[in-house]
């Protein structure tokens, strides 16, 4: 099997430490073992660990100790890498062009992303409006 170089987008991070959607918490772990074992060459950035953060602690209302526990599985995930490469210029465009978040469009703006180098592994359906991304739900990497 090819193995598949993927950005991990913060929804992904937040199935599993929610455990809100047993399926998808299934599909998770199973994408984040392979990532784990190598399978699958992995990266996040210090943008999603923020979002992460922000979404458990202000929308979820964690303790904070419950979301220092959850970024710190996440930074110590064997063979995920941490990766912040956006082009501000780039994400500015994207959000003029395309109807998303902006927070969406600065992931989006990473080159490699934005090219369709790298996979980007997300269950948002926002990032399939920018041309040249490749979106995939953890599912389809299984």
């Amino acid at each position: 099997m090819k193995e598949h170089s993927c950005f991990i987008d913060t929804n992904i991070f937040l199935r599993v430490l929610l455990e809100d959607d047993p399926e998808k918490f299934e599909d998770c772990i199973k994408f984040l073992n392979k990532v784990k074992k190598g399978k699958i060459k992995g990266f996040t950035s210090n943008l999603i660990l923020a979002e992460v953060n922000w979404t458990l602690l202000r929308l979820f209302k964690f303790p904070k100790d419950r979301v220092i526990k959850g970024i710190a599985s996440i930074l110590n995930l064997k063979n995920l890498k941490i990766k912040d490469n956006f082009d501000s210029y780039l994400a500015l465009k994207i959000y003029k062009e395309f109807s998303v978040k902006f927070i969406d469009a600065l992931i989006a703006s990473n080159p490699k992303i934005y090219r369709g180098d790298i996979i980007l592994i997300s269950y948002d359906k926002d990032f399939d409006k920018i041309k040249g991304i490749i979106r995939k739900e953890p599912k389809e990497m299984l």
